[in-house]
């Protein structure tokens, strides 16, 4: 993709833009108890696609490709968001794809999509992700059930047995080799609620989230265990649930660390497991312009760099020096950071080590607040980062994660 260096260039409005005209998500809640734990991946995202094309009233002929983040899905997700696609009434014109870069799957997603149109190849496309951690991240956690001990755990290789560490022992590691504290790791989680609390309390969530008609199982217990019943029923879910209110840096400091004994990883301290999905739209600015559809943002450029995976949580550290490189914007020109919160131990590092304003990251809290359901986390980032530029007045945000296995993405957009 070629790329316009400095924030002169970058702010430039050109026909060939990649400009994104929608960027939506779904409510996240708690997997397993919270309000979207019954409903399917391909029910959320088939969710937010229909939003996306309501809201915007584009023709869903216009869409040439889906391409959906999914980590956790059987088959990798494709038949099921294949079905999604085609349920919401998208013709046979438009493919479907499946991407896994674990938690940066949407992310990514945005960014081949943004390479193919780039290309010339399509005009129109729709980065989306999926997640139900509730239905599908149990009982193997996120590790593979099967792998061959030759490149797995008897591998001469570490890298190959790192691969396979839990998500937890990473951020033990990270915060024992580059000395983040218990308290400070404690402190940045409650004002990951305290800032996700004061967003929805004052309404600053409601135009990137869409409603989700959620299904609802009740159990009803009789005499005998034949007279178990299972009722089903439909709710509504219209705001996130796993921030909470009146949480406090003690509180937070009574938690028992998870993954070790003598560890400061902890529930508390650590992203919530969660279900969501997401859907960004992108198109050619001269395409929007043909459709008098007006873009709320731009892709600019994206970077993914690799790190030892046992400490995969400094990724964002590397990867955004190299998209600032790139593109030749400075950090101080940096209006807003979405830095994904996979724990608070590689966020605090991350922060400090890049050498960032806390004050323009997550100014609406992150995912320890708000949850992190793996193949969504990527656009809701998107979504959130463009909402908080408006809100604020900013025009360039950087959107950045680690992910599993070592890497990290990077990514730019500008507020148009």
């Amino acid at each position: 993709m070629s790329l316009r260096r400095g924030l002169t260039n970058i702010l430039e409005k050109r026909p060939t833009d990649i400009v994104i005209v929608s960027a939506l998500r779904t409510p996240i809640t708690k997997a397993l108890k919270g309000g979207l734990a019954h409903t399917h991946p391909e029910e959320l995202l088939a969710t937010v696609l229909k939003a996306t094309l309501d809201r915007t009233e584009l023709p869903a002929k216009h869409v040439r490709d889906v391409l959906v983040g999914a980590v956790l899905q059987t088959l990798g997700g494709q038949k099921a968001s294949a079905a999604a696609v085609k349920h919401v009434g998208f013709p046979p014109t438009c493919t479907v794809n499946t991407i896994n870069r674990q938690c940066s799957s949407s992310a990514q997603a945005m960014a081949v999509l943004a390479n193919t149109i780039n290309s010339g190849a399509i005009d129109c496309a729709i980065a989306a992700g999926t997640e139900s951690m509730s239905l599908d991240y149990f009982p193997h956690r996120g590790i593979p059930t099967r792998v061959s001990p030759r490149v797995g755990k008897d591998s001469p290789m570490q890298e190959a047995r790192d691969v396979l560490m839990p998500m937890g022992v990473t951020s033990e590691n990270v915060a024992s080799e580059y000395g983040i504290t218990r308290e400070e790791q404690d402190k940045f989680a409650f004002e990951s609620h305290r800032k996700a609390t004061e967003a929805w309390e004052k309404g600053w969530f409601d135009d990137e989230v869409v409603p989700v008609e959620a299904r609802q199982i009740t159990t009803t217990e009789g005499v005998n265990t034949e007279d178990k019943r299972e009722e089903e029923s439909w709710t509504t879910v219209t705001k996130d649930d796993g921030f909470r209110k009146g949480l406090s840096v003690e509180k937070l400091g009574n938690l028992k660390p998870v993954f070790s004994s003598t560890g400061t990883t902890t529930a508390g301290n650590s992203s919530q497991i969660s279900d969501g999905a997401c859907a960004t739209l992108l198109m050619t600015r001269s395409l929007a312009d043909s459709l008098s559809l007006q873009p709320i943002g731009k892709y600019v450029f994206s970077a993914v760099m690799g790190v030892p995976s046992r400490i995969m949580g400094i990724a964002p550290a590397v990867a955004v020096p190299a998209l600032l490189r790139l593109t030749g914007v400075d950090k101080s020109e940096v209006d807003v950071w979405e830095l994904n919160e996979a724990f608070a131990s590689q966020s605090v590092y991350c922060v400090r080590e890049l050498g960032i304003d806390p004050e323009k990251v997550n100014p609406m809290g992150g995912a320890i607040a708000l949850g992190h359901p793996l193949g969504a986390t990527g656009g809701r980032l998107v979504a959130t980062l463009l909402n908080n530029l408006k809100r604020r007045g900013g025009k360039i945000g950087v959107l950045s994660m680690c992910a599993s296995t070592g890497q990290g993405y990077a990514g730019m957009v500008v507020r148009e």
